[in-house]
């Protein structure tokens, strides 16, 4: 028998990913918002392929989410509609309350309505700064730092507060900084990587000595869809490679084969110095580990950058993520490359 998965954001990175993975086994529905992190143009061609279908809605409007969920009739939800960026959290926090605390609540909400399993998808950052602190283990409290992190965290204690007080069906996962092809230029790689094309240094926050945990987007792609048949009320975790930003970006550069060019810059408001996640419990009950190293996994993504320096130039070349850049970085041509002359070829994880 058939069985449909409708993933929330399978226009994102990992969403795409995601829904490669599952398309061998389900019958997938992607419903995005298609915002500016989207990439229309790589799931139309991943659709095509793996016969998925995909309807442009936001996580937040009732009605659009309940038109879906009675159209497609899902067997499970995974979650992974999201606002994501730390950054852009700091100089304005809307989006964020919109989509990742009012989205999620009115996902779940309608999911526990029709008895559909969820699959809530969120991040090491809820935990907040883990400096001089063990790795955080799958029962400890959240202490945010951050817009972003706090309006994960807030998204999290929804689905798991409906866990408890009315059944709901739901488990939470809690992932590391995700890498690999296809990444919105905005996160430290694919930046670090348009900026030393285009002969800039790439700016470094404070002394460059945050420690971040690095997970190839397949493998984290993996563990979500592991995660659909966790027991009722986990929490998972996946973890990753553990390293500071100013070695992650030196690896980078050494895979890319350029010279690792970097400036300091003023450290952001209240930065958190590290994240680290003990994904110990979650390895045994899911049967899950990471397959990809560090460094296998830098290599694919500059083979796969390096191919397709064009993929997100329609995106970069809109008006407010151009000012975003601007403001945020002081140089949005940083982020686009119109002397890039390679076609575009919007195929991801191929």
């Amino acid at each position: 028998m058939s069985r449909t998965a409708l993933v929330t954001g399978g226009a994102g990175f990992i969403g795409r990913a995601l829904v490669a993975q599952l398309a061998a086994d389900w019958t997938v529905v992607v419903y995005d918002a298609m915002t500016y992190a989207a990439h229309p143009g790589a799931l139309a061609v991943l659709a095509a392929r793996l016969g998925v279908e995909v309807v442009e809605g936001d996580v937040a409007d009732p009605v659009a989410f309940d038109r879906a969920l009675a159209t497609h009739t899902p067997d499970v939800v995974l979650h992974l509609a999201a606002e994501s960026h730390v950054d852009r959290s700091l100089e304005d926090p809307g989006p964020f309350l919109h989509t990742n605390i009012r989205g999620t609540w009115n996902v779940a909400r309608a999911c526990l309505a029709r008895q559909i399993r969820l699959v809530h998808v969120s991040t090491d950052e809820v935990y907040g700064d883990r400096d001089g602190a063990p790795a955080a283990l799958e029962g400890d409290p959240c202490a945010p730092t951050n817009p972003y992190s706090v309006s994960k965290a807030a998204g999290d204690q929804l689905v798991l507060s409906l866990v408890r007080s009315h059944d709901l069906d739901a488990v939470v996962t809690r992932g590391v900084n995700t890498y690999g092809p296809g990444q919105f230029p905005e996160k430290l790689l694919p930046r670090a990587a348009r900026c030393w094309r285009t002969g800039k240094p790439m700016g470094v926050y404070g002394d460059g000595q945050q420690v971040r945990e690095w997970l190839y987007v397949d493998d984290h792609a993996r563990g979500i869809a592991a995660a659909i048949g966790a027991p009722r009320g986990s929490v998972l975790h996946f973890g990753g490679a553990s390293c500071t930003n100013r070695t992650i970006l030196a690896r980078w550069a050494d895979a890319l084969d350029v010279d690792a060019r970097l400036a300091s810059i003023p450290d952001r408001p209240g930065h958190d110095r590290r994240y680290a996640l003990d994904d110990t419990a979650t390895r045994a009950r899911l049967a899950w580990a990471p397959r990809v190293t560090l460094h296998d996994g830098l290599a694919r993504t500059a083979a796969w950058s390096l191919e397709r320096p064009t993929f997100w130039d329609d995106a970069l070349a809109r008006a407010d993520v151009q000012g975003f850049f601007v403001r945020r970085y002081g140089d949005g041509a940083a982020t686009h490359d119109p002397a890039a002359t390679l076609p575009l070829a919007p195929v991801v994880g191929d």
